[in-house]
C-alpha cells in the first residue's frame, strides 16, 4: 500500500511541510529508514537525528523543524504513529466465519451469525456468542458465558463458568478470566475453601495481555470496565473493581476487593493491597506498593506509596546513609568524651 504524504496528514490530522505528493510506502525506525518510508520523533533527545535520517518523512511535533526534510507535523506524533502503521502495515485480517468441525459447540449454546471458531475451541452449555466474535484454537467457553460481537480471543485463553465480555474486546493467548479467588477461612490448623460463586465482567474495548488471570468474585462481580488495557502477565483477584481506561502493565498484582478510579496508571511490578481505593487520574510508579487508599490525581512511589517529590528526597537520604551513619558513630565518640571531661 502506498499513500501520500498529504493523504496520511489528512489521516491523522496533520499539516504537511515539505513535497504532499511524495508517496509513502511503510514505517521503519529514526535510525533505519530509508527513502520511501516514514518515520516519527516525539522524544526531544532524538531531534539531532532529524538531519541524518534516511526517512522520506517524519512525524514531528509543532515546532520542531528540520532543513530539507519532509515533515507531517502533528500535536501527538506518538499516537500518528501508531495511525500510520495501523492504516499501512496492519491490514485487517479477513476470518472465515464458520466453526470448524473439530470444535465443540453445546446444543444449547447459541452463536450468532458470522462467528470464527478455530480447531479444538469449546463452547459450553447455554453461552452466547455474538456477531464477528474469532475464537482462536484451544480457546474454552464455560457454560453461561457471554461474548459480545467484534470481539477476538486469542488462542488456549479460558473463560470460566458465568463470565460476561463485553464488545471490540481482545484477550491475548493463555489467559484466564473468571476463575475461582485465593480465599480460605481458618479451620483450626487447616483453611477451608470458601466458595468463590460470583462472576467477572469486561465491559466493552477492553485489551488483556498474554498470561493474565483475572478471578471470579466471591459474591457479586470483578469488573474491569470500557476502554481499559491491561497488560501481560498481571494478576487480578476476586472482586476488584478497575474503572475506566486505566493502564495496567505488566507484572501488576491486584489484591481482593480493590477499586480503582477512572484513567489510573499502574507501572510495571507495582502492587496493590487488598481491600485499598485508588482515585481517579493516579500514577502508580514500577514496583511501588499500595498499602493505603490513594487519593485522585496524585503520583506515587515506593513502599509503602507516598507522593513522588517526598520518596524522591527519601532516595536521596537513602543513597547517604553509609556517610550520615560514619558521622553519627563520630558523633557518639565526641559526645562521649565530652561526658568523661565533665565527669572530671
Amino acid at each position: 500500500m502506498e499513500k501520500t504524504l498529504k493523504e496520511l496528514a489528512d489521516y491523522v490530522g496533520g499539516e504537511v511541510v515539505g513535497d504532499e505528493n511524495i508517496k509513502i510506502k511503510g514505517v521503519m525506525t529514526i535510525d533505519e529508514a530509508v527513502e520511501g518510508y516514514i518515520t516519527f520523533v516525539s522524544n526531544k533527545k532524538y531531534i539531532k537525528k532529524l538531519g541524518s535520517t534516511g526517512a522520506s518523512a517524519i512525524l514531528v511535533s509543532p515546532g520542531m523543524e528540520a532543513e530539507g526534510k519532509n515533515l507531517l507535523v502533528t500535536k501527538n506524533p506518538y499516537l500518528a504513529f501508531a495511525k500510520v502503521v495501523d492504516l499501512m502495515m496492519n491490514p485487517e485480517k479477513v476470518y472465515s466465519g464458520t466453526v470448524d468441525d473439530s470444535a465443540r459447540v453445546s446444543d444449547s449454546a447459541e452463536l450468532a451469525s458470522n462467528v470464527t471458531a478455530y480447531p479444538f475451541v469449546f463452547i459450553g452449555e447455554n453461552a452466547k456468542v455474538a456477531d464477528n466474535v474469532v475464537l482462536y484454537p484451544g480457546v474454552y467457553v464455560g457454560d453461561d458465558c457471554q461474548i459480545g460481537k467484534d470481539t477476538i480471543i486469542h488462542p488456549n485463553t479460558i473463560l470460566h463458568k458465568g463470565t460476561i465480555i463485553g464488545e471490540r474486546v481482545v484477550i491475548h493467548s493463555n489467559s484466564v478470566i473468571g476463575c475461582s479467588g485465593y480465599g480460605y477461612a481458618p479451620d483450626g490448623s487447616t483453611y477451608y475453601k470458601i466458595p468463590q460463586i460470583g462472576i467477572t465482567v469486561i465491559e466493552d474495548d477492553v485489551d488483556i495481555g498474554a498470561n493474565t488471570t483475572i478471578n471470579r468474585a466471591v459474591l457479586g462481580e470483578t469488573r474491569i470496565r470500557r476502554g481499559t488495557k491491561i497488560d501481560s502477565e498481571v494478576m487480578i483477584a476476586h472482586n476488584v473493581e478497575i474503572g475506566e481506561d486505566v493502564l495496567v502493565t505488566s507484572q501488576v498484582g491486584i489484591a481482593g476487593s480493590v477499586q480503582i478510579g477512572n484513567n489510573v496508571i499502574l507501572a510495571g511490578g507495582s502492587g496493590v493491597a487488598g481491600h485499598i481505593k485508588v482515585g481517579d487520574n493516579v500514577k502508580v510508579g514500577g514496583w511501588t506498593g499500595v498499602t493505603n487508599d490513594l487519593p485522585s490525581g496524585g503520583t506515587f512511589l515506593g513502599t509503602p506509596a507516598i507522593e513522588i517529590e517526598r520518596m524522591r528526597k527519601c532516595y536521596m537520604i537513602i543513597q547517604r546513609l553509609p556517610e550520615m551513619r560514619e558521622t553519627v558513630k563520630d558523633l557518639q565518640k565526641k559526645i562521649k568524651q565530652l561526658e568523661e571531661k565533665l565527669e572530671k
